[in-house]
């Protein structure tokens, strides 16, 4: 059976967690420093506590890294310090360069690297969310989530292919939701949301629809901020406009103050994308 660590088991966490254990693995993650919040879930989860991030490097054969993006490089070199020699999986929102870079003191210090990520929400069954990988060990990456509620599959090519996958992606879906919270807060300034409403129930999308959107994501658009800038900064690098997605982030971090609100009103929505810089 391989030990497999979580770093650190959110709600996509626990998703990989699962997949992991439902393909044979006894998970692991490290409680130190984590919060109430996170100990309750990986105790539902039912993951075994190595304690430290030191233990948890030398019980496990594969950790796998999913948090927030602009905490990739520290988790990464962390494990590195501690001499982890076995197979690490980057699963963050980060853009190709970072990754190729993570790669390159991650392989440096004598561990395997594997670049990878997930689309999709937290599973509930199999072929609802997807978790791709690319370079030279993905394929022994995928055999760890042979089995549980992802779908895992090889990219063909070199590190960076699936971090270049999950920007693209998200850059569709995310700048879309914030495109939406942009043009019903422009809207509302201008004193025109219901004349908007009436025209898109002509010849637009349902109004119901983009109000979704913002519900949908406000809760959590504290956590996009930062892959904003991550889709921006590949778009740069592939000849193409950042600005967009750099305007994507702002309205994410107008949002942020409803993090983990458990219902959102159009007005104070409204309010905070509307706000004066």
């Amino acid at each position: 059976m391989t030990n497999a660590g979580v770093l650190h088991p959110g709600e996509m966490g626990v998703a990989v967690a699962a997949a992991l254990s439902g393909s044979g693995c006894a998970v692991w993650w490290a409680s130190e420093g984590r919060s109430a919040e996170t100990r309750r879930r990986a105790a539902a989860a039912a993951l075994c506590d190595a304690g430290s991030i030191a233990s948890l490097c030398r019980r496990c054969e594969a950790i796998v890294s999913i948090c927030p993006p602009e905490f990739a490089e520290a988790m990464a070199r962390e494990i590195a310090g501690h001499g982890f020699r076995g197979l690490y999986i980057d699963a963050n929102a980060i853009s190709p360069e970072r990754a190729r870079s993570i790669a390159g003191f991650i392989t440096a210090a004598g561990a395997r690297f594997v670049d990878a990520c997930v689309i999709g929400l937290p599973p509930r069954k199999r072929a609802e969310t997807w978790i791709y990988f690319s370079g030279e060990h993905a394929a022994e990456a995928a055999a760890l989530f042979a089995a549980g509620p992802l779908e895992a599959e090889v990219l063909e090519g070199e590190v960076g292919k699936a971090s270049a996958l999950k920007m693209v992606f998200a850059a569709h879906t995310k700048g879309m939701a914030a495109l939406r919270a942009a043009v019903l807060g422009a809207a509302h300034q201008l004193g025109v949301l219901r004349d908007l409403e009436r025209q898109w129930g002509r010849s637009g999308p349902p109004f119901a629809r983009a109000l979704e959107s913002i519900q949908h994501v406000a809760p959590k658009s504290w956590r996009f901020v930062a892959e904003m800038n991550e889709i921006a900064s590949t778009f740069d690098s592939a000849g193409m406009p950042a600005g967009f997605h750099q305007a994507a982030g702002e309205i994410f971090a107008r949002l942020a103050p409803l993090k983990g609100a458990p219902g959102i009103d159009l007005p104070t929505a409204l309010r905070l994308l509307t706000r004066r810089s």
